[in-house]
């Protein structure tokens, strides 16, 4: 088993309601923050309820519960992680069908599951996994978004997708028909000195990759960390709920890094 730190953060911000939920220690996280320390086999996510439908923060809740009351052992491969969303999923149906008002609920995700030997990262609309090794910021996530798919078909940078009308629709979610979230896998544990950032898009949209490394680069515990971001994007003009969960592997990245295995996703 391998020892993580971990620290989530959520704010309702200049919103009347919060539909933003984060997953970190089997604790379902709401307008405040949890820190602490877990082992192997470890499974943490956020999900952002979306918007202009009633009952977002009750479609991410019910996902995130699910999610945690289901086993380690049943979430072990991707195919298990794949059946583990799938229940979320019928959660969300079932409950859309006894109370009307919430049938147009949906929410989306983005996690990671972390075992001593694998990383699996799933997610399902505009939700964001990174992974930074010490040095270097990586997006491990492509948005499932309208924005997105403009950007990936070369109408529009990735720098005029502020100015796009519809940047907030998203293409995939849990709650609707559409496809399920992607899953994927790498061969390579989460290594000391590394950290994975979940957030949500009421985050990522407000804050700098470079302020990201900047923040993450700090000699400063986890819970710190994750309360600077989200003050950060509270600061710089966040519109939206804001999530940040971080969990790192403490100690000193291997210096040898061309023996370590290469971090590859399936």
């Amino acid at each position: 088993m391998l020892k993580l730190s971990v620290a989530a953060r959520v704010e309702k911000g200049i919103r009347k309601s919060n539909d933003d939920r984060a997953l970190v220690l089997d604790a379902i996280v709401n307008e405040n923050i949890i820190s602490g320390e877990g082992e192997t086999p470890m499974i943490a996510a956020v999900c952002d309820g979306c918007g202009g439908y009633f009952g977002g923060g009750t479609a991410a809740e019910t996902v995130l519960q699910t999610l945690s009351s289901i086993p380690p052992e049943r979430i072990c491969d991707e195919l298990k992680l794949s059946q583990a969303l799938e229940e979320c999923r019928q959660r969300v149906e079932l409950m859309k069908k006894k109370e009307p008002t919430l049938s147009k609920m949906c929410t989306t995700i983005a996690g990671v599951y972390f075992d001593d030997d694998k990383t699996f990262i799933f997610h399902a609309g505009d939700s964001r996994v990174y992974r930074f090794d010490g040095r270097y910021l990586a997006r491990m996530t492509n948005d499932h978004s309208a924005v997105q798919q403009m950007i990936d078909f070369g109408y529009i940078s990735e720098s005029d997708s502020d100015t796009v009308a519809n940047k907030n629709v998203i293409t995939r979610c849990i709650g609707v028909d559409c496809l399920p979230p992607e899953v994927h896998v790498s061969s390579v544990s989460i290594l000391p000195g590394e950290t994975y950032l979940m957030c949500s898009d009421g985050f990522w949209g407000s804050v700098s990759d470079d302020d990201i490394v900047r923040v993450l680069s700090e000699n400063i515990s986890d819970e710190k960390k994750a309360n600077t971001l989200v003050e950060l994007a509270l600061s710089q003009g966040s519109r939206d709920n804001v999530s940040v969960c971080l969990c790192s592997r403490k100690g000193e990245r291997p210096i040898k890094e061309e023996t370590s295995k290469p971090f590859v996703l399936d």
